[in-house]
């Protein structure tokens, strides 16, 4: 029994436990601090990676659309171009070609023949004639050299494609370039996505870290180091996109 009023002083084993037991108690607090700090790390990391890629996959989807979009835009130009080129164009030119043909023949005829019927074929030559003045003033095929075949018919491909550079913006809609971009897009985000991967691995490396307190160390340090491939992982994905 100490004397009262002695300061009371701690033996030599007494104080080597106390060290002994404050040291486990720090390194219990680094160890939980360093799980703590590689949770939030990657949690962060996951955070910036997931958002970016839903941010390229939307991005990927609004150029598809577009895409569609620009593609029935010159789908229709193009099949407007198609319609008036054979419904308004194309049966004035075949019946001026027909009233050409039926003059001709009718001319031919008469040429040969006497009295009433000369008459009467010259009459039906001037109404073909006729038809033919009066619809050439309206035909941009009948009458045109540019237009004018050989063979007597008419050069349709041409003329579309006259028709057609009427409208250049129309012509110079590109739905096949905007479809590769959302293509690139599109693989972008699958990219980021995988980098997702490892940052996962890191976060479940930190959470096993947590119970197993002889080999913390090393499962935070592997952690880490997946946590940082995935954040250089993602970067490199956007470097080189």
């Amino acid at each position: 029994m100490r004397p009262s009023g002695e300061l009371f002083e701690p033996s030599a084993s007494e104080s080597s436990a106390v060290t002994a037991s404050e040291m486990a108690v720090a390194s219990t607090e680094r160890g939980h601090s360093g799980v703590a700090l590689l949770l939030a790390t990657a949690a962060v990391v996951a955070a910036i990676i997931g958002a970016r890629a839903s941010f390229v996959s939307n991005a990927a989807s609004d150029s598809w659309q577009s895409a569609l979009r620009t593609e029935v835009k010159r789908s229709a130009g193009a099949m407007e171009d198609v319609r008036y080129l054979y419904q308004s164009e194309l049966p004035v030119a075949i019946r001026i070609l027909e009233a050409q043909l039926l003059q001709g023949e009718l001319q031919t005829a008469a040429a040969i023949e006497t009295g009433p019927a000369k008459q009467a074929l010259q009459s039906e030559a001037d109404v073909q004639a006729g038809i033919i003045a009066a619809l050439s003033s309206s035909s941009n095929l009948a009458g045109k050299p540019a237009y004018a075949l050989p063979s007597g018919g008419f050069d349709l491909a041409k003329r579309l494609a006259d028709l057609r550079a009427q409208y250049p913006a129309l012509v110079a809609l590109d739905p096949n370039g905007l479809e590769t971009a959302g293509d690139g897009l599109a693989r972008e985000a699958e990219m980021l996505s995988l980098a997702m991967l490892p940052t996962s691995i890191g976060a479940f490396l930190g959470v096993l870290a947590q119970p197993f307190k002889r080999r913390r160390g090393l499962l935070l340090a592997a952690g880490s180091v997946a946590v940082a491939a995935g954040a250089v992982m993602a970067l490199g994905v956007e470097v080189l996109a």
